[in-house]
């Protein structure tokens, strides 16, 4: 396996910034999640993603107030550390 140096840098400078992201990212997360780590960053942007592209598939976007509990419900999913989203468990 032949890698160059340029390969290997990059390669390192993507890590280096990958890492830097993500502190800065989990900073503000932490504002209003105190007990939260990386996985559960990593969770609430995935149900994030996942929030909006179900948006995109129904005819009608709902109320905010829906709209607010189901961004709360689904951003919740495998998440490590519980927060509680004002939702009532169905």
């Amino acid at each position: 396996m032949n890698l160059s140096q340029t390969a290997v840098t990059n390669a390192v400078n993507l890590a280096f910034f990958m890492v830097n992201l993500s502190h800065h990212l989990l900073a503000d997360f932490r504002l209003l999640n105190p007990d939260s780590g990386i996985l559960d960053l990593k969770a609430y942007y995935r149900g994030f993603r996942y929030v909006r592209e179900m948006l995109k598939m129904l005819p009608e976007i709902p109320e905010p107030i829906l709209l607010n509990q189901i961004f709360a419900k689904l951003t919740s999913l495998g998440r490590i550390h519980p927060v509680s989203t004002g939702v009532e468990p169905s």
